[in-house]
């Protein structure tokens, strides 16, 4: 899939809801969609650690087209995918009513790796350092730079925070 990658600014303008969240689970099923088609939906559970723009929410249900059901497999090139347990921050807007929730597909999430030290670095969907917030509107189909190190978590929500006006992220 092709997408353009939005700037910084772009991202947090664009999503309705910014949050630090963990993943608790996920489960696939059939759905009708509004032209009467049957399609299968991925639903993503998750708990929300930290809201960073929206509606302060304990948990938060993230409907991603595409997934598998028994035998049936609908595959979404691109689609971003989620690892229970795992912890990203997510950039959502569109939720239920998109094919995907996230603003810009791959680009509206991060995930969270904890370094050597137990600092929390963010990473891109496809497994790259984030090095800073500008660099989100950089292709992600560049190679990672070997040993480089991501943003730290804090640093990247003291960003968005900056972004939303607040100075401070909340």
């Amino acid at each position: 899939m092709s997408v353009i990658p939005p700037t910084f600014t772009e991202l947090v303008a664009k999503a309705e809801i910014v949050a630090r969240i963990e993943v608790t689970g996920q489960t696939s099923q059939w759905d009708t969609s509004a032209s009467g088609q049957k399609v299968i939906h991925t639903y993503v559970q998750c708990r929300v650690i930290k809201q960073l723009k929206g509606a302060a929410q304990a948990t938060l249900s993230l409907r991603f087209l595409g997934g598998q059901v028994g035998t049936s497999v609908m595959q979404i090139p691109d689609m971003p995918t989620f690892v229970t347990g795992q912890r990203y921050i997510v950039f959502v807007a569109a939720n239920g009513r998109a094919f995907c929730p996230l603003v810009g597909v791959m680009h509206g999430t991060y995930s969270l790796v904890t370094d050597s030290t137990g600092t929390d670095r963010v990473a891109r969907s496809n497994g790259t350092a984030l090095r800073s917030a500008a660099d989100v509107k950089e292709s992600q189909e560049a190679p990672a730079v070997v040993g480089e190190s991501g943003m730290k978590r804090d640093d990247f929500e003291q960003a968005i925070a900056e972004e939303l006006g607040h100075g401070s992220a909340p």
